[in-house]
């Protein structure tokens, strides 16, 4: 069952913020599938998939593409035009005031950015899922799987050997052997990932062979080189940055003066690291996706009008970055009194 939209979201999910939106396109068999195996399933549907130099990885994508049956799967971030997206929309409309029209970008209301803004998933899978490959298939027990290999470490790598039946056993056992990985699956696209971007930074971000698509380094750059004329122009608007990340909830991601965390150490092989840096984000999801249900309680209790106010008097604070959810909370206890907090958040 999708919910659609806020309201029955709220009322009707005994925990919304371990949902995972890719729930909501309806379709049973994908949703029975395991995390896994939804992934693979899902980038099969793309179109490029069919040209594939790996034979079996092109014939598993045209059995999925022929079979109709996950024609309607869209990005669960509400990027892009199609599947069910109406609850992911209503999200961005009612915590951040972003309403889609009929192009993919549009204004927030009242948020004091100039550029437009698209929706994005924050930690996505791709990248990471390549760097863990890259050292599970290296250990002796998967050496025929490395040896299947006739590129470089991708997604039409991995749909060859998900495609044939035998190493798709043994993939998965590779997979699931590393952990927090299956957590990871299953959390990316619950509410906690999901944010809104400026126009054009989330296809850019995902095909820069610098930020490969990581998040760290995805608001280091806004920070550092800003986005385009519109979005703190060349690093020299600081304003719009701390802005941002106070605007859309990410002081997990920053310490207090605002500087990216890093997140992945970049010079450390060790699948370990990876398992690492898949824990800390398994938990900054889910401490985001904790406060994201909390705000959209508030916004319901509120109602429109006044959620706008707070949320001008709170959240486009541009002088710096809070520290941490808990000081914005002990911020929203002085305006709005202790018990209407702890009945948001007291679930």
């Amino acid at each position: 069952m999708s919910y659609n939209n806020v309201e029955n979201f709220l009322k009707n999910c005994s925990k919304p913020q371990n949902y995972n939106f890719e729930f909501e396109c309806d379709n049973g068999e994908y949703i029975n599938l395991p995390s896994i195996n939804r992934y693979f399933t899902y980038k099969a549907t793309a179109p490029a998939m069919i040209d594939s130099a790996y034979i079996t990885g092109k014939k598993f994508a045209e059995d999925i593409q022929n079979s109709g049956k996950y024609n309607q799967l869209g990005d669960c971030d509400g990027s892009g035009n199609t599947g069910n997206i109406s609850l992911i929309h209503d999200v961005y409309f009612k915590l951040w005031g972003w309403k889609k029209d009929s192009s993919t970008f549009e204004n927030n209301q009242d948020s004091g950015f100039r550029c437009q803004f698209g929706g994005d998933t924050m930690n996505s899978v791709q990248y990471i899922l390549n760097d863990v490959v890259k050292e599970i298939i290296n250990r002796q027990e998967n050496k025929n799987l490395f040896d299947k290999k006739i590129g470089h470490f991708s997604i039409n790598y991995l749909l060859g050997l998900y495609g044939d039946l035998e190493c798709r056993k043994q993939l998965i056992k590779a997979l699931n052997s590393v952990e927090y990985l299956s957590q990871y699956f299953n959390g990316y696209h619950t509410i906690g990932n999901f944010v809104l971007v400026p126009s054009y930074f989330n296809r850019w971000r995902g095909i820069n062979g610098k930020v490969q698509d990581y998040w760290d380094f995805s608001l280091k750059h806004l920070k550092e080189e800003g986005w385009k004329d519109d979005f703190n122009n060349k690093g020299n608007n600081i304003k719009d940055y701390y802005r941002y990340i106070n605007y859309f909830f990410l002081w997990g991601y920053v310490d207090d003066q605002g500087n990216c965390i890093e997140l992945l150490k970049r010079n450390n092989d060790s699948i370990k690291n990876k398992e690492h840096f898949l824990e800390k984000v398994v938990k900054l999801i889910k401490n985001r996706s904790c406060f994201m249900i909390a705000m959209l309680r508030l916004q319901q209790k509120l109602g429109i009008k006044a959620y706008v106010k707070l949320r001008e008097k709170v959240f486009l604070k541009d002088d710096g970055v809070y520290k941490n959810f808990d000081e914005v909370f002990e911020v929203l206890k002085e305006l709005l009194g202790e018990d209407i907090i702890n009945e948001i958040w007291n679930r």
